[in-house]
């Protein structure tokens, strides 16, 4: 044990053990409450056309692609970023204690010429370790997508009006929720048992704007002569 906490120390490894110790201290954030598993994940915007035609001019927008491309094939953006930089430094952690040992006798040309590729192998090792859970990850993914009620149609149990909070029934595939509505014209108040279909969202996100069903719609006031 004293003889890999010495190897973990050497100047040579310092670099791979402080990132193993940002990752340490990453996961007991996670464990204790103090940041969220997604803290760090991002996604990746860009449609990588892999059929594309090679050429000698490469734009801004090529190089882009391609680098989205390098990401999406590394699963970034597919899982947890820091479950993929978890397994590559550990990866990377244990080339570099087993190679400066027994192959560069903890030469710093050795530790300086292998620190990329090692890299390089502890991504391909995350990728090979986060590509069964991706299904998983896109499965919690779309389950945790806020529902799109634009557009259906729905029955107010509380009455609604411009300014007052009402509350309706709307059908999510095989389940029946709640949502706080109001509705969208200054006129228009709907009583319980109504009707209605939403129009949009609140733009606070507090609740959604409803207007009158079609076959709810008051008829028009003739104006007499």
């Amino acid at each position: 044990m004293q003889d890999l906490l010495n190897a973990a120390m050497a100047g040579v490894n310092l670099p791979f053990t402080l990132l193993l110790g940002l990752v340490v201290l990453y996961w007991l954030s996670v464990i204790f409450g103090a940041v969220d598993l997604s803290a760090f994940d991002f996604d990746i915007d860009a449609e990588v056309d892999v059929d594309a035609d090679v050429d000698t001019d490469v734009d801004a927008s090529g190089m882009s692609g391609w680098f989205a491309g390098a990401l999406h094939f590394f699963n970034f953006g597919r899982v947890p970023f820091m479950l993929i930089i978890t397994v590559t430094v550990v990866t990377a952690w244990v080339l570099a204690i087993l190679g400066n040992h027994y192959l560069g006798h903890y030469s710093l040309g050795y530790a300086l010429a292998t620190a990329i590729p090692i890299l390089f192998i502890g991504l391909f090792a995350a990728k090979v370790v986060t590509t069964p859970f991706v299904p998983l990850f896109e499965q919690i993914s779309k389950e945790a997508q806020p529902m799109d009620y634009i557009g259906q149609a729905c029955e107010l149990i509380l009455p609604a009006s411009f300014t007052q909070m009402g509350q309706a029934r709307v059908q999510a595939e095989d389940d029946e929720l709640l949502i706080y509505v109001k509705t969208a014209a200054p006129e228009l108040q709907l009583p319980s048992g109504t009707k209605a279909v939403v129009s949009r969202a609140a733009p606070d996100g507090s609740h959604y704007l409803v207007r009158a069903y079609p076959e709810e719609d008051p008829p028009e006031r003739s104006t007499v002569l």
